[in-house]
């Protein structure tokens, strides 16, 4: 056995006292839903690698990879039949398999900068998208095409943003997320909803005419852009209460079509930048409820950062609660993503879920499998057999 290998058969013992039922989970980004046999093949290739739990973007960019009427089919599925489903044909072989399979949502995260669809939420309702500071203009209440340029114009040289966001201040912006929830986990029996992009691009955001004047009425001020620089803490503490609300609305409204579900998130794990940057208050998430499990998105190649915030994250998360450590395999060889998953066990994580599907190939997959499904005395005969 090489010593790669044997790296992989120990990263994947068990720690002391590691409950059997760990989460070993895969993001499944949406263009790995393109076609039947995509999907399929996404199903192998989990079962393959002896993981248990799919995490399937079925809302990438305010559009449905599953039959919707609250929102648009994925333009990704033009050149399908229209009767092709992807999440229910990915849910059945899932369950053939044993695999749970957990819905992910971008939730504010709404459109691609480039090429709009006239059918997606922004180019329907263009006063809801979130606006950043520098996109202001003297016009900018008014003129809603001027505006959305302007984001834009900002957005393409911000590597946070990644594109339009909905505004959670925006009326009707938070009835409509309601609503793509509600629907999808009425219509689609899953075993959890994973909340992604609930979170603000940086601190340069919100700065829509809603969100402005909802503060200026909170702080009865004429000139709420004028309130923000006036009471700074007061504005912070705002974006988060306005994101905490919308956490703990679309969890009630998916725990009352399913009481069983697991609500989880994936959040930045750094939580000083998570609450003042992003303003993703999460571990008050966690506190009052609105969350069962919490994954950060520890994607740092640093072993020792990664461990430490995980060992930050643990202590987070109440007794009936879950961590579950994000690992970047997008950024990480099949060695290191074995040394994050030992790390992750050690930290006291309860599962891990890498990012993402497209990162392994087939043969990944096959050799994942060592790193996920040995108990140490397998680990040890592995050993001795390759000596």
């Amino acid at each position: 056995m090489t010593p790669a290998i044997l790296l992989l058969a120990a990263a994947s013992q068990a720690a002391p006292g590691q409950a059997a039922t760990e989460l070993r989970g895969l993001w499944v980004v949406r263009t790995a839903l393109v076609s039947p046999a995509a999907v399929d093949q996404v199903v192998e290739d989990a079962s393959a690698a002896g993981l248990n739990a799919l995490f399937v973007q079925v809302r990438g960019r305010g559009d449905a990879f599953y039959l919707s009427r609250a929102v648009a089919r994925s333009p990704l599925l033009a050149h399908q039949p229209r009767e092709f489903d992807p999440f229910a044909r990915l849910l059945q072989r899932a369950r053939e398999r044993g695999i749970a399979v957990h819905a992910w949502i971008n939730v504010l995260l709404t459109s691609h900068f480039p090429g709009v669809p006239r059918d997606n939420v922004v180019a329907l309702h263009p006063e809801w998208v979130m606006a950043p500071r520098a996109a202001l203009g003297s016009s900018a209440s008014a003129d809603l095409r001027g505006l959305l340029q302007r984001v834009r114009s900002v957005g393409q040289v911000d590597p946070d943003a990644e594109g339009f966001y909905i505004s959670p201040s925006a009326p009707g912006a938070a009835d409509h997320l309601e609503a793509v929830v509600r629907e999808l986990v009425r219509g689609y029996v899953v075993d959890g909803l994973h909340l992604d992009f609930i979170r603000y691009p940086g601190p340069d955001y919100d700065y829509s005419a809603a969100a402005l004047a909802a503060f200026g009425r909170q702080q009865q001020s004429a000139n709420p852009l004028r309130a923000t620089g006036e009471w700074p803490a007061a504005w912070d503490a705002y974006r988060r209460d306005v994101l905490t609300n919308l956490a703990a609305r679309l969890a009630r409204v998916a725990r009352e079509e399913n009481p069983a579900l697991r609500i989880s998130a994936a959040v930045v794990p750094d939580r000083a930048l998570a609450r003042n940057q992003r303003f993703q208050n999460w571990p008050e998430w966690l506190q009052i409820g609105i969350l069962d499990a919490v994954c950060p998105m520890t994607y740092t190649p640093d072993r020792r950062i990664f461990k430490e915030q995980l060992i930050d994250a643990r202590a987070q998360v109440r007794d009936g609660q879950a961590l579950w450590a994000g690992v970047g395999a997008y950024r990480l060889t099949l060695t290191e993503v074995a040394e994050r998953i030992a790390e992750a066990r050690s930290a006291g994580a309860s599962g891990f879920v890498l990012f993402s599907h497209e990162s392994f190939s087939r043969a990944g997959f096959r050799e994942l499998r060592r790193v996920v499904g040995l108990d140490p005395a397998q680990a040890l005969r592995a050993a001795q057999r390759g000596r």
